[in-house]
């Protein structure tokens, strides 16, 4: 039987907790971005058309770029090139992958390009460097820059930064400045929106009031802040506006497939009217799950999750590269990903008790989980998950359904495979966290950017993200309980405890790890939801062993915990118990729930910390970049006045001060610096409050890189 443990989950869930130290996307410097790339070239993507490559494994898309300027490889770059981007839809299938770049025609950037390595009919052929870290987006109104991690003053400093870096003079190919030209118009004001939480992909409708939006939409666009970059924003399609008028925008809110293409996320939204003026939302709009969508025929679809194996469900087969006993605490925690995300959502996923040779990632009806053996990762890139569709029709309607599932792993990356949640090395990436990220992927889940969920696209070292948030799970329930295809499989069984729990590997790696040790109590979900006039807790554990009792502890700093409520245990089990407590006056604003466990001899575990947010709260603040680098943050005060006095405080978390400082708000909404003066590397909490009234606007954990 698989030795498949649910540890100490020991996750800090703060607001504003940024950590895009390593993701799924690791971030690469800008300067091995710029060396290691054959041709770098500014254009703008022209057309787009997908095929199989010659093997028949995979579907590419060839996007067509036409050129403007070469800053490097001139000799190589004709007037326009093919760049090509994994994934598209020929005919009734269709493959999206991701943590990779999605394009659409228009997108104008700079592409940082090597050979592409594939065995295609299109020659030559380019891929990005780096997948989605090769391609600087364009924001050309706003002249800004829009990538996953990195940030540049404008288009003009980007230009710049490239050709210091490059060496060579830029080579003109056609004028294109793409400066924005100034306008007269009135600029567009939103004086409120509605809902101001809910989800994307899913057809929920948001309604945007306000004036000078334009009385028809024409070249303007509705945007959103974009869970699959750092900071930026990208303009919905044209096929989600509903209704366009000079006062009231109505419109779905969007989610594409899982790459750099554009995932609403929490954030202010915008509103740029054909006169490229742009107006900003005061409020913010609150994104708590998406789902992955595509487009087809102009018309974007979500898939089905079906019956694939004969079995009500799906089954993953393991390669012989990573099911052997040397990579054996690797399968464990792989296993426990899995059974977490069975028991959580659900979903019929199954482990085969075969293994397969191949390390192919292939359309070839074998779900594989494997290291990036024979189909390497691009650099930068730690998982990839393949999922690929059947479509069918019915009249002039279109279903898609999901038919496979590949999850590709960075074989080379530092990773840490034990249980030991609490025992992971600031150096190390968690193992359980990637593949439990890639799981939300093949269930079809898109990005987020609640820094501590499960499908933000960022995971730091160090890091543990192994529970779904409670918005996280409503996504995957939501997914997986979308009525059945009228054509295709039937819809998929779902698992219910204890019958989730029963997980069997392959013999040739259904053994014990170097650091599978056991822990008192395996805890399957621990989360926390408003519930009229409180917060109901709830947890379950899969076993306990000598187990007292739970202590409930709350906290408004995710510092100083007080104990709430002493619950029993059950001392020996081996069936799922489930847990609940309502706590009936929890503070205003975020509160912080500490789960700790006591063992028959006093020992104790803390087994997870989630935070829920309990009535009406107002950010005020924001801070980048996280981590800090040269010792400075810049500051975004968006609710304050000129004048305004602020004071700020840098503290360990042991509550040391390291700096503190007060400052004058020069203009509200544009960045001012902090210097904080001798941060030590790790963490660090910084908190502003208003000089007037001591009101804290800010608490935040600070990384520095």
């Amino acid at each position: 039987m698989l030795r498949i443990q649910l540890r100490a989950l020991i996750l800090l869930l703060l607001p504003g907790f940024a950590l895009p130290l390593r993701a799924q996307l690791y971030e690469l410097p800008f300067a091995e971005i710029t060396g290691r790339s054959t041709v770098i070239v500014e254009g703008r993507v022209t057309g787009q058309f997908s095929f199989w490559d010659h093997p028949r494994r995979n579907i590419c898309t060839a996007n067509t770029v036409e050129i403007f300027r070469i800053y490097k490889g001139a000799a190589l770059a004709p007037h326009t090139v093919q760049v090509i981007t994994p994934g598209g839809i020929v005919g009734d299938r269709m493959h999206l992958v991701s943590e990779s770049v999605q394009y659409r025609v228009g997108d104008a950037g700079l592409f940082c390009l090597i050979p592409s390595t594939a065995d295609l009919p299109v020659a030559p052929a380019w891929e990005n460097f780096g997948a989605a870290q090769g391609f600087f987006r364009y924001d050309l109104p706003g002249s800004r820059i829009e990538h996953p991690f990195l940030g540049f003053a404008g288009i003009k400093a980007l230009r710049e930064q490239i050709m210091a870096m490059t060496r060579e003079p830029a080579v003109m190919i056609s004028g294109h400045d793409w400066n924005p030209v100034p306008t007269d118009r009135a600029t567009p004001v939103i004086s409120s929106f509605s809902p101001t939480v809910t989800t994307a992909g899913t057809g929920s409708i948001l309604t945007i009031s306000g004036s000078n939006f334009g009385a028809t939409q024409g070249s303007g666009a509705v945007r959103f802040r974009n869970a699959n970059s750092s900071s930026s924003y990208f303009d919905a399609d044209a096929s989600d506006v509903i209704s366009w008028s000079d006062t009231e925008i109505t419109i779905r809110v969007p989610s594409t497939s899982a790459g750099v293409g554009g995932t609403a996320a929490t954030g202010k939204i915008e509103v740029r009217n054909n006169s490229n003026e742009t107006g900003i939302s005061s409020g913010t709009l609150t994104i708590d799950y998406a789902y992955t969508n595509f487009e087809y025929l102009g018309e974007k679809y979500g898939a089905k999750l079906v019956e694939d194996n004969g079995d009500g469900g799906m089954t993953f087969t393991l390669s012989t590269s990573l099911c052997n006993s040397g990579d054996q605490d690797a399968i464990n925690a792989l296993g426990r990903a899995l059974r977490e995300w069975r028991c959580v959502t659900g979903v019929n996923w199954e482990l085969s008790t075969s293994t397969t040779s191949s390390t192919s990632i292939s359309d070839d009806g074998v779900n594989i989980i494997t290291w990036d053996v024979s189909t390497g990762l691009p650099v930068g890139v730690l998982g990839r998950t393949t999922s690929r569709f059947w479509g069918c029709q019915i009249g002039s309607d279109y279903y898609w359904y999901l038919d496979e599932v590949d999850i590709n792993l960075d074989e080379g990356a530092n990773w840490y495979y034990c249980d030991n949640a609490g025992g992971i090395p600031g150096s190390s990436i968690d193992f359980q966290s990637v593949v439990f990220h890639e799981m939300g992927h093949g269930h079809q889940l898109g990005h987020v950017n609640n820094d501590p969920a499960v499908m933000h696209r960022s995971i730091s070292n160090g890091q543990i993200k192994r529970t779904l948030l409670t918005s996280e799970q409503t996504g995957a329930e939501f997914i997986i309980n979308q009525s059945a295809n009228p054509c295709g499989p039937g819809p998929m069984t779902l698992l219910n405890a204890p019958g989730c729990q029963s997980l069997t590997a392959p013999t040739s790696c259904d053994d014990p790890g170097p650091c599978t040790a056991a822990l008192p109590v395996e805890l399957i979900a621990f989360y926390g939801v408003v519930d009229g006039a409180g917060v109901r807790l709830e947890w379950s554990t899969a076993t306990e062993i000598n187990n007292d009792h739970f202590t409930l502890e709350r906290s408004a700093d995710a510092i100083a915990f007080a104990p709430l409520v002493e619950i029993p245990g059950a001392a020996f089990s081996t069936t799922v118990k489930a847990y609940r407590h309502l706590d009936p006056q929890p503070l205003p604003g975020w509160n912080y729930y500490r789960l700790r466990q006591t063992d028959n001899d006093g020992s104790e575990t803390v087994l997870g910390i989630i935070a829920v947010r309990f009535g009406k709260t107002e950010t005020s603040v924001q801070v980048y970049p996280n981590p800090v680098k040269h010792d400075q943050v810049f500051t975004v005060f968006e609710q304050l006045d000129a004048g305004d006095r602020v004071e700020w405080m840098l503290t360990d978390w042991s509550g040391r001060l390291i700096a503190r400082g007060k400052q004058e708000v020069a203009k509200p909404g544009e960045p001012q610096t902090i210097a904080l003066r001798d941060m030590p590397n790790g963490a660090c909490l910084l908190r502003i409050y208003r000089d007037s009234d001591q009101r804290l606007l800010l608490q935040e954990l600070l990384f520095k890189q």
